[in-house]
């Protein structure tokens, strides 16, 4: 496992002791050909997480070398160019299985964005139209996020330099209607505690859900700019 980054160990032992009734999604991309697109259908348990992406999103997507263990895989999500991307094709989502929505919920992932471009979103969802979760990564490093769909600016949060290697825990927990973020990186970590879901109302959300974790850059094109995704897990355990 990709163990060098100092909190690497948190993902991976919410991997190691998810079992059946636990993990949500699980995909370290030791399955997957180099140089190729990822796999949809994510191998091994839990049976029925997958990764979703539409066609014209290929020239972006390859299964590389990780940025952080020799000899293991990653996944790269660039901002080459690509045809025919509009508004609603430009996401690559993680989603997890059919999952009860009211107990607590952990969202991780290890990667390092570098080069210079257009702002990396990312998005925590109930695999539906209910978002809990949206941030920003900016091309000085600052991390930000939204307090609301309504057009308030985002929430200027902390700072992760460009080309550092991080890894991000979000914990959902429905029946306080919040979420703590947590970001580890090699120095001066971030942390957001109660920060209220976007939609604000529980019954917003879809339940059962399909919990998932999207990232997405616009259809510009910036050769240098990628996100190096080492691993990502979903999973009702605490790590």
């Amino acid at each position: 496992m990709k163990n060098t980054h100092l909190y690497a160990f948190l993902l991976l032992a919410l991997t190691v002791t998810s079992c059946k009734t636990s993990a949500i999604l699980t995909d370290t991309f030791e399955s997957d050909v180099m140089g190729t697109m990822p796999i949809k259908n994510i191998p091994g348990s839990p049976v029925g997480d997958e990764v979703v992406y539409e066609a014209v999103l290929n020239p972006r997507l390859r299964i590389t070398t990780s940025n952080n263990s020799a000899g293991q895989k990653a996944l790269t999500f660039s901002q080459a160019p690509a045809p025919g991307l509009d508004a609603h094709n430009q996401f690559l989502s993680f989603r997890g299985v059919s999952s009860d929505f009211t107990e607590p919920l952990w969202f991780s992932f290890i990667g390092t964005l570098s080069g210079t471009g257009s702002d990396l979103m990312i998005d925590i969802a109930d695999g539906s139209a209910g978002l809990i979760a949206r941030m920003y990564f900016r091309n000085n490093g600052n991390v930000e996020l939204d307090r609301s769909l309504a057009g308030t600016p985002a929430e200027l949060i902390g700072n992760i330099p460009p080309g550092t290697i991080h890894t991000i825990i979000l914990t959902l927990d429905m029946n306080k209607s919040s979420y703590n973020l947590t970001i580890f990186k090699t120095v001066g970590n971030i942390l957001v505690k109660d920060h209220p879901l976007l939609l604000g109302n529980p019954l917003s959300y879809a339940n059962p859900a399909h919990p998932q974790i999207s990232f997405r850059f616009d259809e510009n094109n910036y050769d240098d700019r990628k996100y190096v995704i080492e691993s990502v897990s979903i999973s009702r355990k605490k790590p």
